[in-house]
């Protein structure tokens, strides 16, 4: 016959066995959970690290005038801020993305310059060519803080090349983000000279 006083005993220890086992295994899921949160936002850093925009650095030189086959002036909108709720500004972020549309020949980029919306030069973001390899995108920033330009500011690209060679596209990419209310839109270049 089983001792009354040992049953309760065993099923206690039992229940503190399996109580014991189910923390255990609780514990190792929270920790694994851990580890895998702290891999993931490590490597959203090592991403955000390698994306960040490192402005361009020049080089190449001026092709001479007389030896320009192809090359134009573009005129390219950018809104440092755009107006909501009665006139409050809303503030935008810029991004001047130049890219080489040909797949086999370079073009080169002699001038980048940002203007504010009374058409006065803020900036002039080149102070040599540069030499844009094919298929190659080049970028320029204008900050969200940065507000000179107004909301009628713009760029003038002017490119050039010694062959023949597809037209690059040109263009800016706003972004604003205020609150949890966010915008962004894409103003394309418009030709305003030919060479």
């Amino acid at each position: 016959m089983e001792n009354s006083e040992s049953k309760p005993k065993t099923e206690s220890w039992m229940a503190s066995k399996a109580f014991l086992a189910i923390f255990g295994a609780l514990f190792a899921l929270i920790f694994i959970v851990f580890i895998v949160v702290i891999n993931v936002a490590t490597q959203m850093e090592d991403i955000e690290e390698k994306l960040l925009y490192v402005p361009p650095q020049t080089s190449g030189q001026a092709i001479p005038e007389e030896s320009a086959v192809a090359g134009q002036t573009i005129y390219v909108p950018v809104y440092s801020h755009i107006y909501y709720q009665g006139g409050k500004p809303f503030l935008l972020e810029s991004t001047l993305s130049i890219r080489n549309s040909d797949p086999g020949k370079d073009i080169t980029v002699n001038s980048v310059r940002y203007y504010n919306t009374e058409g006065k030069l803020v900036k002039n973001y080149l102070e040599k060519p540069l030499r844009l390899n094919p298929l190659a995108t080049v970028e320029y920033l204008v900050e969200q803080k940065k507000i000179e330009g107004g909301s009628g500011a713009n760029f003038i690209v002017e490119w050039v090349s010694d062959t023949r060679v597809n037209r690059p596209v040109i263009e800016t990419v706003m972004v604003g983000v205020e609150g949890q209310a966010s915008v962004s839109f894409v103003r394309s270049g418009i030709e305003i000279a030919n060479h």
